[in-house]
């Protein structure tokens, strides 16, 4: 299936575009890269907001684990939810 990227604009839950929260609806994980940015309300507005489970990803999962985000990502659609634009460079040290 697919990996998606997905950006979540400055940080507010609705702030995702249509494509986005459709895609995020429908996968069967979404992670949240939570170490770069700052997520104004949080895990559980991002939650309430798209009606499902958001796991954390920090530093070290998403940098020396990354394995493990695409873990059935062959056969079911898994996100990665990042606050900002995601085609934007991020250096986190």
């Amino acid at each position: 299936m697919v990996f998606y990227l997905i950006g979540l604009g400055l940080g507010d839950p609705r702030d995702v575009t249509v494509r986005g929260l459709e895609v995020i609806k429908n996968c069967e994980r979404v992670y949240l890269e939570a170490y770069t940015s700052i997520l104004s309300g949080g895990k559980e507005a991002l939650e309430k907001f798209y009606g499902r489970k958001v796991i954390l990803a920090d530093r070290e999962q998403v940098e020396q684990a990354s394995d493990e985000l695409f873990v059935g990502a062959k056969s079911k659609d898994v996100a990665l939810l990042v606050v900002g634009d995601p085609s934007w460079c991020h250096h986190p040290h």
